[in-house]
């Protein structure tokens, strides 16, 4: 993570407390089983065996690259070097002038269901400095970002295993440049935006293998322009791992910036951001390494994952829980002085409560449930008595949640 400084923050919940743990089908269990702590831990040792992945090292990254093409390759993944040339000025190395060594690996599907694709990535480069800012020959990066490089790897290797399919092409990318400044995934974004593809989601995990207690927790930092993907994340993360999804308030989600989703936000892509909730001690430092971190919570971060690329991505090989039955949700006016009107499509007659929560995650509003018919639906809420700021709206069915910003002026 590309971060200087690391700032405490409060955060929202999802979705109400109690409603998103249920019983997983027996397949999605028996796939997300084989998601093996130890698999994981390797790939960290072999990222850390490098003593260093500084991008600006002698040489660069070009064989930490190539470690990641065979292993790609292993699981039957068509992958290849993307390398490109960045010159650019950084505030902690000067003048930067090199060759950087992105990886892309794909998975193509069998039969499409559109030319949308879904991305999982996380940055191959680490850095290290001490208490000065003086960089460290010694970077090992091990929860920073050898974790993130380990989940997608592993995912890879379930896929590759279980002979899975999908409806979607499956990208698995490793970014180079990340902690001078996204280097990678602005110019792998960029290109895709230029080249008019499309990205059904964008997968980031940066630092997610540091948990040194046992109350399991995960950010997932969002953008506006993917509000139902971090809920539906929260509700495969709360359903499928023994993790507590918390996603910050808007006030709060300022370090949405600082890593590689961003920059396809940036594009126009949708994306949403996994980091570990308590934050490692040895961030950036020679500290960083294998045995800081926690495998068992780092497996159950690649469940997580398994669970969303399968459910955007569109197995054809398992079940999992249908997407919500509530779509198309839009709000107006908004921003909203008194009355707000919450449209939603129902694609079968469904039950259907309403709330409304404030940023530190209370609910201010709430519609009880009641039956309604499939097709376009209307409700109106009384916002007079709110003050202003900004809220999240849900739209909540049995199989699953919609959530709209709303702003009362």
């Amino acid at each position: 993570m590309m971060k200087k400084t690391f700032t405490t923050i409060m955060f929202v919940c999802a979705t109400l407390a109690g409603t998103l743990r249920a019983q997983t089908p027996g397949d999605i269990e028996n796939l997300l089983s084989q998601i093996n702590a130890d698999s994981l831990l390797r790939t960290v040792m072999d990222l850390q065996n490098f003593g260093s992945r500084f991008a600006l090292r002698e040489g660069g990254n070009i064989e930490v690259a190539e470690y990641l093409i065979q292993r790609l390759n292993n699981y039957g993944i068509t992958a290849e070097i993307d390398s490109f040339y960045k010159t650019d000025y950084n505030w902690l190395v000067g003048n930067v002038g090199q060759w950087f060594y992105n990886v892309k690996g794909v998975l193509q599907s069998p039969n499409p269901k559109d030319d949308s694709l879904v991305l999982i990535g996380a940055h191959l480069d680490a850095i290290s400095y001490d208490q000065n800012y003086q960089l460290q020959s010694f970077a090992p990066g091990a929860d920073d970002n050898a974790s993130g490089v380990a989940v997608m790897l592993e995912l890879a290797r379930i896929c590759h295993e279980n002979g899975l399919q999908f409806r979607r092409d499956i990208h698995f990318m490793a970014f180079d440049g990340e902690e001078l400044g996204l280097y990678g995934s602005y110019f792998d974004a960029q290109k895709r935006a230029q080249a008019n593809e499309k990205i059904a989601i964008m997968l980031n995990n940066d630092m997610v293998s540091y948990q040194p207690d046992d109350n399991w927790r995960v950010k997932l930092h969002w953008y506006n322009n993917a509000l139902d993907i971090v809920s539906r994340a929260a509700d495969l993360c709360a359903q499928y791992t023994n993790i507590d999804p918390v996603i910050p308030s808007e006030s709060e989600n300022e370090d949405s910036q600082y890593s590689d989703s961003y920059a396809y936000y940036q594009s126009g892509f949708r994306a949403v951001f996994a980091i570990e909730y308590t934050f490692s001690t040895s961030y950036h430092s020679i500290h960083d390494v294998w045995d800081s971190n926690n495998y068992a919570y780092h497996a159950d971060i690649a469940r997580y994952n398994m669970a969303m690329l399968m459910d955007y991505a569109e197995s054809t090989n398992v079940g999992i829980d249908e997407h919500p039955a509530v779509s198309n949700t839009h709000v107006y006016p908004n921003p909203v002085a008194n009355t707000l009107t919450v449209q939603y499509r129902l694609d079968e007659d469904s039950p259907v409560n309403i709330s409304v929560l404030d940023l530190t995650g209370r609910m201010v509003l709430y519609k009880p449930e009641a039956l309604q018919s499939a097709g376009i639906n209307h409700t109106e809420l009384d916002f007079t008595s709110l003050p202003a700021g900004i809220y999240m709206c849900q739209i909540r069915t049995k199989r699953g949640v919609e959530t709209v910003k709303v702003i009362r002026m």
